[in-house]
């Protein structure tokens, strides 16, 4: 059995997967997955991408099956995918969704209903459902609790609270349970000279985290998603709360909150002189490694300030259009990979799980399955792409003293009102 590893950019690597997608003995239309012995997936260039590579290598040992893993970088990845989806080419067995692709992926029709490859299928109970990451109502055009099935979630990432436990110990502080409280912990810290920046806020990409902070006073981007009503309720007295409060944070971080994207938010982790930060739950693997990082050891992790993570999640579905035995043979693997003893076997190797029924001393791991009920969707919509640019320079701005607040509502206001209305979703 072979090593098929492979890293890739470009057409070439699409060209390459199209070859190999005609590997199989045959493709009936009955979709008997026994005569595949070949499975073509993607893959993302990311921290999890060894714990991936585990897992098939261990398919291939339990199954006799060749896997072929293309990894991409991360936008290359979507580009690769949607080329595929709208060539049918059928490159690809299975595709990995990002959580803010969901909406355009399942909107466009581009993975099918689980139930088409697999009638008998039901969640599994110990499969965390991320509020609905896996379900998308078409009538709505949402993700919903109750929707249809089209993908289930293979990597677990949420937001988690990071501290140092060191400093936190000298300074006699309390794991916050609200944003105050995490201000007050980085005045603290300053005050003493424990520490520069008292915590850090992702300026350059903030939407994602600042929907934790609107979600925890009862905000929202839209009136109502889950109801197919995209209305963007922006000029709000919850999203003016909400907005105060990230900047409060801000400034008790690093200046120039604006050039924080996630790699810059772990490395002034790394570097032994922030306090606290929210980061989503795999960033634990660079800040946890000696090598690389000052505080490996002395992080603690604690459920959201808020009480409202929300998920980050990447998740699998099979496309439209392929063989039935294919599609069967997908169905197959995706089913193992999100199985409690898959899942387990992945979190023993430093992988993020999907389920709640595994077990780990890794308190990151606990973490997100103790917030499992808790758990908020992320920007999944059709239009995520377009609203991205127009929340994400908006609140850059404002978090860097450029704009204030009442004219960062008017431009998110009127930004997405534009957006929603260019994409067809206008009341």
């Amino acid at each position: 059995m072979r090593k098929s590893m492979r890293f890739a950019a470009g057409v070439s690597a699409v060209v390459l997967t199209i070859g190999l997608a005609g590997c199989t003995a045959g493709e009936p239309e009955d979709g008997d997955a026994s005569s595949v012995t070949e499975l073509n997936l993607p893959a993302v260039e990311a921290p999890w991408l060894g714990g991936y590579q585990a897992m098939v290598d261990l398919y291939e040992e339990e199954t006799g099956i060749t896997v072929n893993l293309t990894a991409f970088p991360f936008d290359g990845l979507r580009t690769q995918e949607a080329n595929a989806a709208q060539s049918g080419s059928n490159a690809f067995d299975l595709l990995l969704i990002n959580e803010q692709w969901v909406g355009q992926f399942y909107d466009n029709g581009w993975v099918q209903p689980v139930a088409d490859v697999k009638p008998d299928f039901e969640w599994d109970e110990g499969l965390i459902q991320f509020d609905g990451i896996g379900r998308w109502d078409p009538d709505a055009r949402a993700t919903t609790p109750d929707g249809e099935v089209y993908s289930l979630p293979i990597n677990g990432n949420i937001h988690e609270f990071m501290y140092r436990t060191d400093l936190y110990d000298q300074l006699g502080l309390d794991v916050p349970d609200d944003w105050e409280g995490v201000i007050d912990n980085a005045e603290a810290a300053r005050s003493a000279g424990a520490a520069s920046n008292g915590y850090v806020v992702r300026g350059k990409t903030p939407s994602y985290d600042f929907s934790a902070v609107l979600y925890s006073y009862d905000g929202a981007w839209f009136a109502d998603e889950s109801g197919g009503d995209y209305t963007p309720t922006i000029d709000t007295d919850e999203f003016r709360e909400a907005l105060e409060m990230f900047k409060a944070l801000a400034d008790v971080g690093p200046a120039a909150p604006q050039t924080i994207a996630q790699a810059e938010a772990i490395s002034l982790m790394q570097g032994g002189d922030t306090l606290q930060a929210t980061l989503v739950t795999a960033s634990s693997v660079p800040l946890e490694d000696p090598a690389a990082s000052l505080i490996a050891g002395k992080v603690g992790y604690a459920a959201l300030p808020g009480g409202t993570p929300v998920s980050g999640v990447w998740t699998m579905g099979v496309p439209v259009g392929l063989p039935a035995d294919r599609a069967a043979a997908a169905m197959d693997f995706l089913q193992w990979l999100t199985s409690q003893e898959t899942m387990q076997a992945w979190a023993d190797a430093g992988g993020v799980t999907t389920r709640t029924d595994v077990s780990s001393d890794r308190p990151e791991l606990q973490v997100l399955i103790e917030s499992a009920d808790a758990i908020r969707g992320g920007l999944r919509y059709p239009f995520t792409p377009a609203m991205l640019e127009v929340t994400d320079p908006a609140l850059g701005l404002y978090l860097s003293g450029d704009v204030d607040l009442e004219a960062t509502i008017t431009a998110i206001q009127s930004g997405l009102d534009r957006v929603v209305e260019e994409a067809g979703f206008s009341q």
